[in-house]
């Protein structure tokens, strides 16, 4: 009994040994350690010198989560997750169009897919047809080895491109919207969803089955959204304190030929938000400056106006919104000029009181305060195709009333911008 204690101490005692030599070895091999910093604070509220840089989110709004259904021949095609637009689906860039199929007779399917078309439809004789994208998937193919038979549901996914190339271009085309326009000659940008059932006859012929195609073709919108980059300033007074919202734009007209007498020209001075991407449905600020003489206004009248009044025209400087639709048919191209929106001026009270057009050498200067607004209902932002483009301008149109564009005409100043579908939201 009294080895067996002396065995247990002596074991005991090499064991607090070789702990606590371990604890020596491994403090040896530890490295420094000094206490961390701590965390910076953070905060949304920006500090002196600092800025912020703005964004515009993509954001679901009302009617993104619509769902259509449509029969047709025997097919059952069910679409959800998507916006409604004049009861058609409509869908924005990049998205993805989700729905499901369904047969109402499964017998003999032996393959259904999906085909994403666009087309430009031009009118003429004949009428030109020209394909933009083609896009196809199959969502169920039978197995000649084991005989499937079609599932009574398929899910359809498939996503609309951003872009596509045309043949002879080398830069690809961001892909147009939907599109339409009815005069002076008809032209269409459509995209349609087709479901292929692919049936077996029942038949066989010469040692091979034959099959047939049924086809569904559904119209659907595609809408790219598009935002300013930042807001919009509320109006000029604004100026002073964020001059770099604003952007000035000096236009001089004057006789082509020189006469060395100042009086005989009009300097206009233009100022308006520099972002230049508005959305249409909310107001653009915009101040103009015109220095001239009434006898200077009075010979352009009699040169570009000879059956009117120069004492008759009320307004001398006029500002709108203009979009300018192009069109290529086989080396033809038209134009269509549609005014959007006309600017609603207020002289302001440091001018003189009237726009008056006289015989009078006298230096003028008038300014004006205003708003544009676009009056009808934009759609889609401009775009670019080999077959059709749409640009918007502001322009400012010295005696001329708002109409065509002529950018040749030394009584015009075309101004290019971008009309946005959706307003900028400030997610900072």
């Amino acid at each position: 009994m009294a080895i067996k204690l002396l065995s247990i101490i002596s074991i005991l005692q090499t064991s607090h040994i070789f702990s606590v030599d371990m604890e020596t070895f491994s403090a040896q091999l530890l490295p420094e350690y000094t206490p961390s910093k701590p965390a910076p604070d953070y905060s949304s509220k920006l500090l002196p010198g600092e800025k912020c840089i703005q964004r515009s989110p993509w954001t679901t709004q009302r009617g993104d989560n619509a769902s259509f259904t449509f029969r047709e021949r025997g097919m059952t095609l069910k679409l959800m997750d998507c916006r409604e637009e004049d009861r058609h689906p409509s869908y924005g860039l990049g998205s993805t169009i989700r729905g499901e199929v369904a047969l109402d007779n499964r017998q003999r399917v032996v393959a259904i897919a999906a085909r994403l078309e666009g087309r430009v439809y031009l009118s003429g004789q004949p009428t030109q047809v020209v394909n933009i994208i083609s896009k196809e998937r199959t969502l169920w193919e039978s197995s000649t080895l084991n005989g499937q038979t079609c599932p009574s549901i398929m899910p359809l996914s498939m996503s609309f491109p951003t872009s596509y190339r045309e043949r002879g271009q080398e830069r690809p085309f961001r892909l147009p919207p939907s599109f339409e326009l009815s005069q002076p000659r008809r032209v269409a940008i459509v995209y349609t969803l087709q479901i292929i059932a692919t049936k077996s006859r029942s038949v066989p012929m010469i040692g091979k089955k034959l099959s047939r195609e049924v086809y569904m073709n559904i119209h659907i919108r595609y809408r790219p959204r598009v935002r300013p980059s930042r807001p919009v300033p509320d109006s000029f007074s604004e100026v002073k304190q964020s001059p770099e919202d604003w952007m000035e734009n000096v236009w001089i007209t004057k006789p082509s030929v020189d006469t060395g007498n100042e009086a005989f020209l009009a300097r206009c001075h233009f100022f308006f938000p520099s972002v230049r991407v508005f959305t249409a449905s909310e107001k653009i600020p915009f101040h103009l400056r015109l220095e001239t003489s009434p006898l200077f206004l009075h010979s352009l009248a009699k040169l570009f106006l000879p059956h009117q009044n120069p004492s008759e025209i009320e307004e001398v400087l006029n500002v709108f919104i203009l979009r300018k639709t192009t069109v290529n048919i086989q080396g033809t191209s038209f134009s269509h000029d549609q005014v959007l929106g006309r600017g609603e001026m207020m002289l302001q009270s440091s001018s003189t009181s009237k726009v008056v057009i006289s015989e009078s050498e006298e230096p003028v200067i008038w300014n004006w305060n205003g708003d544009l607004r676009c009056e009808v209902p934009v759609l889609n932002t401009g775009f670019t195709t080999s077959q059709v483009s749409t640009s918007d301008y502001i322009v400012l149109s010295l005696l001329l009333p708002p109409g065509e564009l002529r950018p040749d005409h030394s009584l015009q100043r075309v101004i290019p911008i971008r009309l946005a579908t959706e307003p900028w939201i400030d997610r900072s």
